[in-house]
């Protein structure tokens, strides 16, 4: 081989390791990329959202960490796109029943929930303070001092909401005071099976035991009396007549107002923070106390775009995340698109529980609950 053709033969050759070089580093540079845009780099959030195979997912979760008025807060939303089907947002109470506690996690569970939080506020014995009604069921009337977050099918809405129970004999309709709660003197009440065993009557009464809409017993006295599973008891809590008694083999029924429709779910929530895409925060509220204070935070809220947004905010931990008063948390909620929102409970029982994971931070251990919201997706999506 003479020197011109070993030349052209070393030419050839570093031609084509620069060849592959430059394949191979090309092809590097364009996965790293890649990679980086799929975390999400430079984003205030980072989603953690569930598809498989590349399906559409009804919902998507966002930690945040930002500040907000100078102040380091941990933020974690949970969007919801009713419109998609296949996902179903509704109250459930620890146990399924008017009294008792459970953890978040555990009542997620019993759920077959995909995501929970934490609700509003309970009495001492779990008893839910306002209105709740799940799969069109109605477990306890609305107070009307609260707005109401309700669910009609693929659509949701925060209102306030004033309910109605009749009791339907015959050709009467007759106004109970309330349902599934402590009679008092002088009122009408309504129990239903997740009241409990009995209607823990203390005082004189006179209840009525209906089966299958039919009433097949009588009862007076100050003690209580049992529930059937197939029916409820209306008790008559004495000072009171009315005009013409219940007998044995009557038909009784119950019809609730307003009527939201099959399948609607109702929970009656602290006080406004947003309405009409305005900042509506109270300074003080009657199950918390001062909202100028900044602490742990839960909230519901409705976009315009109709898309439900459950949040929490951490608080109570320097350096970590402070926690909102209920006017920042009102801001930020308006900051990203909010039409209407609603404070739940906050402080120590603030939760968001994600496929029985908690993504918050707890400023202290778990506590037990009346009961949360939960987010139930269909089988075929959470697969």
């Amino acid at each position: 081989m003479n020197n011109k053709a070993a030349v052209n033969t070393i030419k050839f050759m570093i031609l084509i390791i620069t060849t592959l070089i430059i394949i191979y580093a090309g092809r590097f540079l364009f996965e790293e990329r890649n990679q980086v845009n799929d975390k999400g780099v430079g984003n205030a959030a980072d989603i953690d959202t569930v598809p498989s195979d590349n399906k559409p997912f009804p919902m998507e979760h966002k930690a945040v960490s930002t500040e907000i008025n100078g102040m380091k807060q941990e933020i974690n939303i949970l969007e919801i796109d009713l419109s998609f089907g296949g996902v179903k947002i509704k109250p459930a109470l620890a146990f399924d029943s008017i009294y008792g506690f459970q953890s978040l996690k555990d009542i997620a569970v019993s759920n077959n929930a995909y995501a929970a939080v934490n609700a509003g506020f309970f009495y001492s014995y779990g008893e839910p303070s306002g209105m709740v009604a799940i799969d069109g069921k109605t477990y306890t009337k609305s107070t009307g001092r609260f707005p109401v977050f309700v669910v009609q099918g693929k659509n949701a809405f925060i209102s306030e909401v004033w309910s109605n129970i009749w009791i339907l004999h015959g050709n009467r309709r007759i106004l109970a005071d309330n349902i599934n709660r402590e009679g008092k003197p002088g009122e009408i009440v309504v129990y239903t099976p997740v009241f409990g065993l009995t209607n823990r009557a203390n005082k004189l009464n006179t209840s009525y035991i209906i089966e299958d809409n039919r009433v097949v017993k009588k009862f007076r006295g100050d003690t209580e009396c049992k529930i059937p599973s197939n029916g409820m008891v209306v008790t008559l809590y004495e000072p009171i007549s009315l005009e013409r008694k219940f007998e044995v083999g009557d038909w009784v029924g119950i019809d609730i107002d307003p009527d939201f429709g099959p399948e609607f779910q109702a929970y009656e929530c602290g006080s406004w923070l947003v309405r009409d895409g305005k900042v509506a925060a109270v300074d003080k509220d009657e199950w918390v106390g001062l909202l100028t204070n900044r602490d742990p935070r839960t909230a519901i809220g409705v976009r315009y775009d109709g898309k439900v947004l459950l949040i929490t905010v951490d608080g109570r931990q320097p350096g970590y995340s402070l926690g909102l008063s209920s006017r920042e948390l009102a801001g930020y909620l308006v900051s990203l698109g909010v039409k209407d929102a609603a404070m739940l409970d906050g402080g120590a029982s603030t939760q968001m529980v994600i496929e029985n994971e908690t993504v918050n931070r707890l400023p202290a251990r778990e506590r037990m609950l009346g009961g949360g919201i939960v987010v139930i997706v269909s089988k075929d999506l959470a697969n």
